[in-house]
């Protein structure tokens, strides 16, 4: 009986070290950029939003603002941007809210059980969306015009990390485990959102950012 425990926590330490799967975003080339050409006069920009009191929003924000810093239509940046302090310094400024909406796949069940019998969430990992609205209103300092723009971006993802795939215990019961944990991971997983918008940023900040860089050369004649 002591013999059998012990292998039993051996095989259980083994296979829960190598249920994991790399977060995977699968359509990131959708919102792939070709290089533009500069804008005709550099832009000084000034960057604001409300959403910087939110943890999760304020690093979409951060990707922005970083994309906009290297974008070679940008002469500066200044973020935070402070009406009092800054109006000088900038030709336009621009508003930005971000709201993302994050859901599970109903498939997710399926990779839990019978998945679990194949290893199937750290072959394949757990499938996960993100809809993230970003809203962009530019107003130029010259003359006040101003435009809104709302960008909206979709990404798949795929992912498995130790707080999901521990039920792939059920490999030494009936699947009990797998199969009501199952039906509990069809739901998205809060776990994997920091991960996920650290991996995107480098997609969704550039893309967001040549937006919003279109639509202030269009605000202030530039194009």
């Amino acid at each position: 009986m002591k013999r059998t425990t012990i292998l039993f926590l051996i095989l259980a330490g083994a296979l829960l070290t190598g249920c994991s799967h790399k977060l995977h975003i699968s359509n990131s080339d959708e919102y792939f950029l070709t290089p533009a050409t500069p804008a005709r006069q550099a832009i000084k920009l000034g960057v604001a939003s409300d959403s910087v009191t939110d943890p999760q929003s304020s690093m979409y924000i951060a990707a922005i603002v970083d994309a906009l810093k290297k974008n070679s239509s940008i002469e500066q940046v200044i973020y935070p941007y402070n009406q009092a302090t800054h109006k000088e310094m900038t030709d336009a400024v621009v508003d930005i809210a971000v709201r993302a909406r994050y859901s599970g796949n109903g498939s997710n069940f399926f990779v839990n059980f019978p998945g679990f019998l194949i290893f199937a969430p750290a072959i394949w990992g757990y499938g996960y969306n993100a809809d993230i609205e970003t809203v962009a209103r530019v107003t130029s300092l010259k003359d006040g015009q101003s435009q809104e723009i709302s960008i909206p971006t979709t990404y798949h993802f795929r992912q498995a990390a130790m707080n999901r795939t521990w039920t792939e215990v059920s490999w030494f019961e009936v699947g009990i485990i797998a199969l009501v944990s199952g039906i509990a991971f069809t739901s998205y997983d809060t776990n994997v959102t920091g991960e996920f918008i650290q991996n995107v940023s480098t997609n969704y900040g550039p893309y967001v950012a040549k937006k919003v860089v279109d639509t202030a050369c269009t605000c202030l004649g530039y194009q």
